[in-house]
Parts: structure tokens; sequence; C-alpha cells
């Protein structure tokens, strides 16, 4: 089913936490919405694993993170099965606590600590998750149902009241699940049809382009420059003799700049200039920033002109997986 990879936007905001000052308004709401994508990610991880131990007689076609258009904005898919007999959305959840969906209001809340605490209602996230999903398969002409789930990838996650329209339940029921939507369902779709939906997912994801540092109110100056040290994880790594040097751990790297072109690529885009990038990795002069993008596999030069040159970054964000799973072990998820 292949590994899943970091998403875009928690590598987004994980970068941004480190690189944004605490004092700046903006920086909480980072946070938060860091901590709970982080969560979420791990939660996703978990589901995967269970998800390969179903024993199903055709391989799935398993789409993680995906984004689906509707209406000219695009949907958050956490998990997109694609199977011959079925086609399924799974809504992963990592929360704790006890969990009421409550069919009278459509709210959804948890009671945890002796406090209540009001959430966004998985089942309406599902509900709009599956909805734009058959929308956008009967555009490309393959009308077909849609199945939905809510997973729970916490055992600490009680639920208390569950929701009216669609069934949840714990990760290691996952298998059996999808075991038995493939022997209750005849196969509707061709490996074809699957490959199609793969293909023209992933052409309308690269052509869209976020903007976080608008969503955060931040400007340019407001993000700390530097490499990012591959071992302790501080920004300030200085370059002396062919490689980077952390002055907080020691730690010696002829490449660690690459991570950070990736931060580079996620924040501006993938396009940037050696005046950019001097600036960006914290370089003393610009001819340092020309030859390290020029031998550098993970861009591409681009024109001809002398000064202040163009390369585009190659979408490499495996290589900020170290960084994500450093987080994730930090906060012991």
């Amino acid at each position: 089913m292949g590994k899943r990879s970091v998403p875009e936007r928690l590598a987004a905001l994980a970068v941004l936490e480190s690189r944004v000052s605490a004092e700046h308004p903006g920086y909480e709401r980072i946070r938060a919405d860091m901590e709970m994508r982080l969560a979420g990610y791990a939660g996703e991880k978990k589901a995967d694993f269970y998800l390969e131990e179903a024993r199903l007689k055709e391989n799935p076609v398993v789409l993680k993170d995906v984004m689906v258009p509707s209406g000219g904005r695009f949907v958050q898919v956490d998990t997109l099965v694609l199977h011959p007999a079925f086609v399924l959305v799974l809504e992963v959840k990592n929360m704790t606590g006890e969990l009421y969906f409550d069919e009278a209001t459509g709210q959804f809340y948890r009671m945890k600590n002796g406090m209540r605490e009001g959430m966004r209602n998985p089942e309406d996230q599902l509900n709009r998750a599956v909805a734009a999903t058959e929308r956008f398969l009967a555009s490309i002409e393959l009308p077909v149902r849609v199945h939905g789930a809510i997973v729970l990838a916490s055992y600490n996650g009680l639920i208390i009241q569950g929701p009216v329209s669609r069934p949840i339940f714990p990760v290691d029921r996952l298998p059996g699940y999808v075991e038995k939507l493939e022997e209750e369902n005849r196969a509707i779709l061709k490996r074809t049809n699957l490959q199609f939906v793969t293909d023209t997912l992933d052409l309308l994801f690269r052509e869209r382009q976020d903007h976080y540092l608008r969503w955060y109110n931040l400007a340019f100056s407001d993000i700390k420059l530097g490499v990012r040290c591959p071992s302790c994880f501080r920004i300030g790594m200085e370059r002396g003799h062919g490689r980077w040097i952390c002055k907080n751990c020691d730690t010696s790297s002829n490449d660690a700049h690459l991570a950070v072109l990736q931060e580079y690529r996620i924040l501006f885009g993938g396009q940037i200039t050696s005046s950019d990038a001097q600036r960006f990795l914290g370089l003393i002069n610009i001819q340092s920033a020309i030859r390290l993008l020029s031998s550098s596999s993970s861009s591409q030069y681009k024109g001809n002109q002398n000064r202040n040159r163009k390369w585009t970054i190659l979408d490499e964000k495996y290589r900020l997986e170290k960084f994500i799973n450093h987080l994730m072990y930090k906060k012991k998820l």
C-alpha cells in the first residue's frame, strides 16, 4: 500500500512553529494547529498498519491525505480506499475521553477529566468528504456509491453516544470492516478506473498552492532564517570547510541544507533565487548559495542569467520526516 508521506500542511505548521517567535500574535494558533495535525498524523499511521492486515482477494489502491476537489475548493480525505468492489473514505480520529455525538443538535463533544469540550463533528466531516468524493467520481464519469467510516486510533477514546449515519469503531476492527465490504459488494470498477482516479487527483493536487504565511498573517521577516541541525533540530548551523556545523550539539553534516530547501519550498513555493537561498540558509555570500544549489540533485537550474539565478526545488518532503518523527516522539504520539 505504500508508506504514508508527511502531509504538506503538517510539515508547514511544524516549520512555522519552529521558525516563528512565540511572541508573534499568530504563534499560539500555529502551535495548536500543529499539535492537532500531529496527533491526526500519528492516528492515520496506526490506521495504515491495521489496513494492511486486511485479507482481501483484490488488492486495493490506498490514497493517503488526499485533497478532493469540491466546488472550487478542496476537501481533505484522511484515507481513500479504491477497490474494484467499493470506494471507502476513512475519517481517522486520534481522540481520548468519552465521546458524544448529539443527534438532536448535530454537535460533537467529549468529556475528559471532568471537563466538557466541544469539537468539530467527525460525522459531519466524513459526510462532507464522502459527498465530495462521490461528486468528483461522477465528474469523471464514475458514478459510484462511496462508503464512509470513522476510525478511532486511540484506545482511550470511548464511544458513549455514537453517530447516526456512519459506522464508528476502534482501529483494530478496520481489517474486518474492509473484508466485509469486499464480501458484500460485487466488482464495479476496473484497474484502469482506479489508476485514472489516482492520476487525476494527483494532477489536481499539484496545481494547488497553499499560502501558509497569509493564513497566519506572517511576513518573510517573521521567519527565523538558517539551517536546521539534523540531530538536535536547532536552527543556526554554520557553514565552514564544506560542511554544516551545529554549535549546540557538535553535529556536522554535508547536506543539512537539503531538508531546509524543502522547508522553503513548502512555505514560499518551488522556485528559489540564489539571493533568496543565501538569505534563507544564512550564508555569508551568494557564491556559496550558487555552489550548493548547482551541486544538488534536489534543485534544477532554470534560465541562463548570471546574476540572481533561479532554481526549481524538487518535491522531496521525505527529507522532513526525521524532524516530524522527532516532534511525535516529544509528544509521545
